[in-house]
């Protein structure tokens, strides 16, 4: 019995020395972190909704975790990016490669391009648009 307890109790220490050094850590606080909002200052999150829907996104994108035919885009205008299937990590950058920025969402939502995932068509938004949309993305939340 006696020869248990010890065990556990070692088991149980060891488990606190680890977490404290960084092996078995929460995910990070900046992981979480809202890109910093330029072009979505003055937007309308509301408004955004509905650039969403007559844009079309619905169609490839969910705004959960779950993938479509895109990527699902809760946690999109966070520092770390939205979670990918099938192992897809971009390291915290859009697709393309370039900053997670706002003013590079927006391009990226312009212009498009090819992904891991697969290819994102253009969209014509106009700037008033583009603001709410960027509002409506930043509450999106995993």
């Amino acid at each position: 019995m006696r020869a248990r307890v010890l065990l556990f109790v070692t088991v149980l220490v060891l488990a606190v020395v680890l977490m404290a050094c960084g092996g078995a850590s929460a995910p990070s606080a900046a992981s979480s972190e809202l890109i910093p909002a330029t072009i979505s200052a003055n937007g309308d999150a509301t408004a955004g909704m509905t650039v969403f829907s007559n844009q079309g996104c619905p169609t490839c994108h969910n705004v959960t975790t779950e993938q479509l035919v895109g990527p699902g885009l809760a946690a999109v205008m966070t520092v770390a990016g939205p979670v990918h299937a099938n192992g897809v990590d971009y390291s915290g950058k859009l697709p393309n490669g370039n900053a997670r920025t706002e003013e590079n969402v927006a391009d990226w939502i312009r212009v498009g391009g090819q992904g891991k995932i697969g290819v994102m068509s253009a969209h014509e938004v106009s700037d008033t648009d583009m603001a709410n949309l960027l509002a409506y993305l930043r509450t999106l939340k995993p």
